[in-house]
């Protein structure tokens, strides 16, 4: 039998990196699906620079910054303003990442492995996941924490909440097994709500 994997997901910042830290704290290796895309991004700068140059220069956004990189807020306004865009930016990078998720799954099989992933509906490591645990809080709790944390323009802020309107959905459609957990009061009122779904999962 494979070792246990648990899906992380919920949208933006609903509290994804918190129960993130929480899971790591009861003995779970942790994969922030965030830090993997970025490192799928270097390796497949190539084909998006490619790929979206034209509409960058277009829109006067500049993809590449000095020191050959991709600044990855300038390609975040252009691939979330446009659902194509969006659509053409997964088709590149979902591949990659989905690679480098399934490699650290295998390389980790001695203890419970967590993938903290906001489109894990999108990837054929849902399919691997023993549960998902799918974050949620109100939205205008979601936008004041965004406008603290991220210090992004409201209007982009607003676009990728839309991109996630019915992200819970995506999972129902799925069957996926996932258990919704509320995170909109205190971190411990939201630890104590993962630690009675962990209990009750075996954990």
């Amino acid at each position: 039998m494979e070792h246990p994997v648990i899906g992380l997901t919920g949208p933006m910042c609903a509290g994804k990196n918190r129960a993130q830290d929480f899971l790591s704290r009861r003995g779970c290796t942790v994969l922030d699906t965030d830090e993997t895309a970025h490192e799928a991004l270097d390796l497949v700068k190539d084909a998006v620079i490619a790929e979206f140059s034209a509409e960058a220069a277009g829109r006067g956004l500049d993809l590449v910054r000095p020191d050959g990189s991709i600044d990855r807020r300038a390609l975040g306004a252009l691939v979330f303003s446009d659902p194509d865009l969006l659509l053409r930016h997964e088709r590149i990078i979902y591949p990659k990442i989905d690679e480098l998720i399934h490699r650290f799954i295998d390389e980790h099989r001695d203890t419970p492995v967590v993938i903290n992933a906001p489109m894990l509906h999108k990837s054929s490591v849902l399919d691997r996941c023993s549960f998902v645990i799918f974050v949620s809080a109100p939205a205008l709790v979601r936008f004041f924490r965004a406008i603290r944390r991220d210090n992004l323009p409201v209007s982009q802020i607003l676009r990728r909440f839309f991109a996630q309107k019915h992200l819970y959905t995506q999972y129902l459609v799925k069957n996926a097994d996932i258990e919704r957990v509320d995170n909109r009061g205190s971190i411990r009122a939201f630890e104590k709500k993962l630690a009675i779904l962990l209990s009750r999962r075996g954990y």
